[in-house]
């Protein structure tokens, strides 16, 4: 019986030995619950939103008819439920301005003080 006690206590303390080396080792993937549970968390899937569609639309229904900066884009999208990077939004619109596909004009220097501002093509 003491011998059967005896051995569950060692497997006990050699799990917890594992658990400590793991983190002292410093693995990158254990956290002190993945080492206490010998188990790796899952990684959620970040799901990729195309911004373009929402972009186009507001494009489509005139928002740009006055000059628009990346915030303003970004906190009109927020009023339709849609978050999103400013950077994300800031790179759409870039393309958009682009000459191959020429749905807008940009104005500014893209600084703090003179951001970059966006307007739809005549």
């Amino acid at each position: 019986m003491n011998n059967d006690i005896a051995k569950k206590i060692l497997k006990r303390l050699d799990g917890i030995e594992t658990r400590i080396a793991k983190l002292e080792r410093g693995d990158s993937d254990a956290t002190i619950a993945e080492a206490a549970t010998g188990k790796k968390r899952k990684k959620s899937k970040r799901v990729k939103t195309d911004l373009g569609t929402p972009v186009k639309k507001l494009i489509e229904s005139g928002f740009f008819r006055d000059w628009k900066t990346d915030n303003d884009v970004v906190k009109k999208l927020k009023q339709q439920v849609l978050t999103a990077k400013r950077a994300s939004i800031s790179n759409v619109l870039r393309r958009f301005a682009s000459p191959a596909h020429g749905l807008l004009q940009r104005d500014g220097e893209g600084t703090k003080k003179h951001p970059w501002r966006y307007k739809q093509k005549n």
